[in-house]
């Protein structure tokens, strides 16, 4: 793995020789011919779209390249090479000669794609997507690795173009140097040469095919799946967000092909970077595949980014079990645990699977199922108001989940805790209906001081393990993230941060711990000396 890396790495600054403000596109692109996939350049003539699919031509071993600019008047015979004569007329059989044309290239430029008639748009589609030229009776496997299409302009809507967008995995916007360091050395340069390739440095078909056999070995953690599950949804949001507005903006729209092609770019992107498995830093990646407008690349890059951060506090930090754990020790020292009986005799059943909710201001008669109250904890949940049709003077509180989002309005949609005989919706507390002749519930239950000692050393040894894991994790994820190939410095100082942020998070909590431990004993007396304090609390180790 590591032999990759650091040839991918030699062959990148190869690339690179004697270019300006452009490494992070010919990166991207490199990436791109190494998961088979293809990649379209935004932006106006003269900003070097042409010279990124010639270097790209280097990287492979006795690689050819075909470039075509193409118009509204290109034919099929300009891409894909001449119908054979001879054979149409000795053999009655319709063939294409191919040699030096698209079918024949290892790296294909297409200049202004869009362009292309439905002709050359229905044979690129099979092309792009299955390396599959069908010439003639016969189907042809092409050896091209990746296609560059470059354009001033995105696909118009309404002119059969989808199919073929939908194609391009990375989508770049490319702009002129933006540098001024670069800038002067662009104009001052008087070699524009392109760079010697070594021919062994250069990727070898055979290399390339072993290389393909090793992508499905890369590991996708369940972390990696969890912030495409979340960018997945946030899409969903944002979409459903644009239809309510009934804004002009177009949505966001991934096909599952893509998903399934994003997740091998990953794997790509792991496995040139030297790594076993995905990490976080891979996923910022997908921040360039996912935009189908201009104005939709900084939601897109924030969605990611916000999906990443989460992901790591949940999963990989635990962070989200020590915050609920303070959370409740703090209660337990407030003396405020709630009762958690899991049945009370004291509330009246009603139609034998309902509790009523009393006192709220509504034309007709509120309840929920006993078996929902039961399951409230103080942290809260999503229910909504339902419309019992079979009970036509009752409304009822039915759990919420994410697949009921475009039917259920947000209107509709409460957080419910659990109370004493109570619940609390939305922070305000409605009783429960009771019998007749129940019975007062008994005060609540003050934790003896052992107790509280207890729970100080559980979360304090918990802390201790989650701050064990969170350095270990980040240092390991930051050295990854400095060193990686296809990431800008704005990427890597984005995700560099997000490490940051979690270990102040980490950081947060133990003097949140420490706090409540200093009151705690300074309370009630507990400072005779250092000794002391170790044996009652018992010292979390750093």
């Amino acid at each position: 793995m590591e032999q990759v890396r650091n040839r991918i790495e030699t062959l990148l600054a190869k690339l690179n020789e004697r270019v300006y403000g452009k490494e992070h596109v010919i990166a991207l692109s490199l990436l791109s011919a190494m998961a088979g996939e293809s990649i379209f350049l935004l932006g106006p003539p003269g900003v070097a779209k042409s010279m990124v699919a010639r270097r790209l031509k280097l990287a492979f071993r006795q690689g050819e390249a075909f470039e075509y600019l193409m118009s509204r008047f290109s034919t099929p015979d300009e891409l894909f090479g001449p119908v054979s004569i001879s054979k149409l007329k000795d053999e009655d059989t319709y063939e294409r000669l191919t040699a030096g044309y698209l079918p024949s290239a290892t790296v294909v430029f297409l200049d202004e794609i869009w362009k292309a008639g439905p002709a050359i748009q229905n044979a690129l589609l099979t092309v792009i997507n299955e390396k599959i030229y069908r010439n003639g009776q016969f189907s042809v496997k092409v050896p091209m690795k990746g296609l560059i299409a470059a354009s001033n302009e995105l696909p118009a809507l309404g002119q059969g173009l989808e199919a073929l967008w939908d194609r391009f995995l990375i989508r770049l916007l490319v702009t002129g140097i933006s540098e001024p360091a670069d800038f002067d050395r662009m104009i001052l340069a008087t070699d524009e040469s392109d760079p010697v390739v070594d021919e062994k440095l250069a990727v070898s078909d055979v290399e390339y095919a072993g290389w393909q056999r090793l992508l499905a070995e890369i590991r996708v953690p369940y972390v990696v799946l969890e912030v495409i599950h979340g960018v997945k949804e946030k899409i969903e949001e944002y979409n459903l967000q644009l239809r309510q507005d009934e804004g002009t903006d177009r949505p966001l729209y991934v096909s599952d092909r893509r998903w399934k092609k994003l997740v091998k770019l990953l794997r790509t992107a792991a496995f040139l970077n030297g790594s076993e498995e995905v990490h976080l830093s891979d996923l910022l990646l997908l921040a360039h595949c996912l935009w189908d407008e201009v104005t939709q690349i900084e939601t897109v890059t924030e969605l990611v980014q916000n999906a990443v951060r989460q992901s790591a506090s949940g999963y990989l930090l635990n962070l989200t079990e020590v915050d609920r754990e303070l959370k409740t020790l703090r209660k337990e020292l407030d003396s405020q645990a709630t009762v958690r009986e899991s049945h009370d005799p004291g509330l009246q059943l009603v139609d034998n699977y309902y509790y009523q909710v009393e006192r709220v201001r509504m034309a007709g008669r509120l309840l929920m199922f006993a078996s929902d109250y039961q399951q409230l904890d103080d942290t809260g949940k999503l229910f909504y108001l339902h419309k019992d049709k079979y009970k036509t003077d009752c409304f009822i509180l039915k759990k919420y989940d994410l697949s009921m989002r475009n039917r259920i309005p947000q209107n509709k949609i409460y957080t419910v805790k659990r109370g004493r005989r109570s619940v609390f919706i939305n922070q305000y507390e409605y009783p429960l209906l009771c019998t007749p002749d129940c019975v007062p519930l008994p005060p609540i239950e003050v934790h003896p001081e052992e107790d509280i000692a207890a729970r100080f050393r559980q979360i304090g040894t918990l802390l201790d393990r989650v701050e064990g894991s969170c350095k270990e994790w980040a240092d390991t994820e930051a050295a990854y993230c400095r060193e990686h190939l296809f990431l800008d410095d704005k990427e890597k100082k984005a995700l560099l941060m997000m490490l940051d942020y979690q270990l102040a998070d980490v950081t947060r909590y133990r003097n949140e711990w420490e706090e409540l431990n200093h009151a705690y004993r300074k309370e009630n007396q507990e400072y005779p000396s250092e000794r002391a304090e170790d044996n009652l609390l018992g010292k979390a180790s750093r």
